[in-house]
């Protein structure tokens, strides 16, 4: 009886595929971002306009745990989380749009302290607004309508 031959890599393909993914997973997280000098001793971002980014960001991104407060101000892991997320894709290039885009997309749009000016959030917004329009309109209409009425002080002659 005969066997198939076993398929099986190179060793130099494999020894080259092992050593690629283990740097692609140590190189990974804060570790790198030190290594490229993007952060300083304090663990701030060494470009003084990518800090002010970052802080910017930070404050206008809510911390889901807290709910209260943002991200900057919160001790929560998630708000950790988020603030190295954003950190790193600060170092990596992104905008400002990028970074809340993919917030949004990833956590909705509660995680932002001051979404944008949409239809949805327009409508939401302009809704006690409208309604309050409406009350005034009604309340205008019907002391315009009583103002008109005459008045019933005295009987009429022939009403009694």
């Amino acid at each position: 009886m005969r066997r198939a031959p076993a398929a099986r890599l190179p060793t130099p393909l494999l020894i080259v595929t092992v050593l690629v993914l283990g740097l692609v997973g140590a190189g990974s997280g804060a570790r790198a971002l030190d290594v490229n000098g993007a952060l300083d001793a304090n663990g701030q971002l060494e470009d003084p306009v990518l800090q002010a980014r970052f802080e910017n960001i930070a404050k206008n991104l809510r911390c889901l745990v807290c709910q209260n407060e943002s991200v900057a101000d919160s001790n929560a892991q998630l708000a950790g989380d988020l603030r190295r997320q954003v950190r790193d894709m600060l170092v990596a290039g992104r905008s400002d749009d990028d970074i809340y885009r993919f917030m949004t997309d990833r956590y909705g749009e509660f995680v932002r302290f001051n979404p944008p000016l949409e239809a949805k959030t327009l409508l939401i917004w302009g809704a006690p607004f409208i309604l309050l329009m409406i009350g005034a309109g009604v309340v205008f209409r019907v002391v315009r309508q009583r103002s008109r009425m005459p008045l019933d002080d005295e009987p009429t002659p022939g009403s009694l």
